[in-house]
């Protein structure tokens, strides 16, 4: 802990970080040793720069044949340590302890509800200004729908997707995260795994692929929006894999195909650990000639869906050895998570998405992070650390 508060005092974290040399020091975070800088102040010297100063993701080409020169950005979801109502002080722990395992990137997420939320505007200002004052590239995450759970006012949630009302509530909360977001956000994505809710609901599909597509060309065209942002519809693996029929549809009106990677979430038996050579070429293939973003991919520790520590780290290993060679169409890769969900968030979690608290989604769901909810390291983070190392620079 004492490094990372460091870190922050010295207001940033290099973005090579995972090229640096390391250390551990007593929480088991990776400690970044540096030479005295000439900031001024005594301290090293760290490169601020913003967003725009990083490897230039949007100018690639998605069709470029040199795999070894192609950019991906690795995000990690920076899940604070302990359970219950977070600390400040462990909110930006963990962000910081992101950063120091090598993520460059980071997916913000919020729901139309948080954003209307009161604070909610401050809380994504602060959050997206955290980042992007480290140079961090933001992906925004609009949960409109996640899994077979809809976020909008009670009075919008039975009307068809594209009733006016419901798009205009959702334009409204897009201009209220684009003024949060000041133009950071280089992806924008919406929904989270929605073939789930279309799967149950095959009556809600074609209103949604309306909506899909209105709300795609609204962000796009948005005069706060960045110049080159890329938007997409986040499906499952399942879905893209299957693929659903409005992932098709979709795609057309998307800049990037946008999906999970979270083998078997909500099954009663995890996937295989080593699985992603063949799944990335399902992928592939399915993106057509789209860039694939990967806004969550996890592989769970607890034994209770079938899965170990092991089991974990060898998903991770095997996931970057295979995004290696393909890395020419992935652009922007989440993990998750940098810690597990405690009992208490955990079923806060579950709770929002219908789940039971001791069911097969919470083992999986709750049990991703590279550290234990107390903190304790487990093998995966070696292996995140490694995987993100290996994409620092093209």
């Amino acid at each position: 802990m004492r490094a990372l508060l460091r870190w922050l005092l010295l207001g940033g974290v290099p973005l090579g970080v995972a090229l640096a040399p390391l250390a551990c020091d007593d929480t088991g975070y990776p400690e970044i040793i540096v030479g005295p800088g000439n900031s001024g102040d005594g301290g090293p010297s760290f490169d601020a720069a913003g967003p725009d100063a990083l490897l230039d993701v949007d100018g690639g080409d998605a069709d470029a044949t040199d795999a070894a020169s192609s950019p991906v950005l690795i995000g990690l979801t920076p899940t604070p340590v302990g359970d219950g109502p977070p600390k400040p002080g462990d909110v930006i722990a963990a962000r910081l302890g992101a950063l120091a395992l090598g993520a460059r990137a980071t997916m913000v997420r919020r729901t139309p509800l948080e954003l209307a939320a009161e604070g909610g505007v401050a809380k994504l200002v602060e959050e997206t200004g955290f980042f992007t004052q480290r140079g961090v590239v933001v992906g925004f995450s609009l949960v409109v729908v996640d899994r077979s759970v809809v976020f909008l006012p009670p009075e919008l949630v039975e009307l068809p997707w594209n009733a006016p009302e419901v798009l205009a509530y959702t334009r409204a909360a897009i201009d209220v995260a684009f003024s949060a977001l000041g133009g950071a956000a280089r992806f924008v994505v919406l929904g989270r795994d929605v073939d789930v809710r279309l799967a149950e609901r095959p009556d809600e599909r074609v209103a949604f692929e309306l909506f899909a597509s209105d709300v795609l060309g609204y962000v796009r065209a948005h005069p706060l929006a960045a110049p080159s942002v890329r938007v997409g519809v986040g499906f499952s693996f399942e879905g893209v894999h299957a693929p659903d029929p409005s992932f098709v549809q979709l795609l057309d009106a998307s800049d990037v195909a946008v999906a999970s990677y979270l083998p078997r979430l909500g099954g009663v038996e995890v996937g295989p650990a080593s699985d992603f050579s063949a799944h990335a070429d399902a992928l592939l293939e399915r993106a057509a000639d789209k860039p694939l973003v990967l806004e969550s991919v996890g592989y769970p520790s607890s034994s209770v869906v079938g899965g170990s520590q092991d089991k974990q780290a060898l998903f991770l290993e095997t996931f970057f050895g295979a995004l290696a060679p393909r890395r020419d169409r992935f652009v922007f890769v989440n993990v998750e998570a940098l810690h597990d969900l405690g009992p208490v968030r955990c079923g806060e979690r579950a709770a929002v998405l219908g789940e039971p608290v001791d069911g097969a989604y919470a083992a999986y769901a709750c049990s991703l992070g590279l550290y234990t909810e107390q903190g304790q390291e487990k093998a995966s983070w070696k292996a995140f650390l490694n995987g993100a190392a290996a994409f620092a620079s093209p």
